[in-house]
């Protein structure tokens, strides 16, 4: 019986620090290199503070709409 566990163990335990460790942490130091401002959250930065993100809201132009909300403002919120 220990035969046949024994692999099981070593494959979940080998599986498990490549698909919960190493490829996470890959996928992370290629995003940071590639795209640092889109990997961290693409933040809009006034006065040296982060306000906002470019990726939430959208401008309102059309004078059908009252106001849109201040996250949604461009180009700060």
């Amino acid at each position: 019986m220990l035969s046949q566990l024994r692999p099981a163990i070593v494959s979940f335990l080998v599986l498990t620090v490549i698909t919960g460790l190493l490829y996470p942490l890959a996928v992370t130091a290629v995003a940071q290199v590639a795209f640092p401002a889109q990997a961290n959250g693409s933040l809009i930065f006034k006065d040296g503070k982060a306000v906002g993100s470019t990726l939430i809201g959208q401008p309102f132009d059309d004078p059908q709409y009252f106001w849109g909300r201040l996250s949604a403002t461009a180009p700060f919120p």
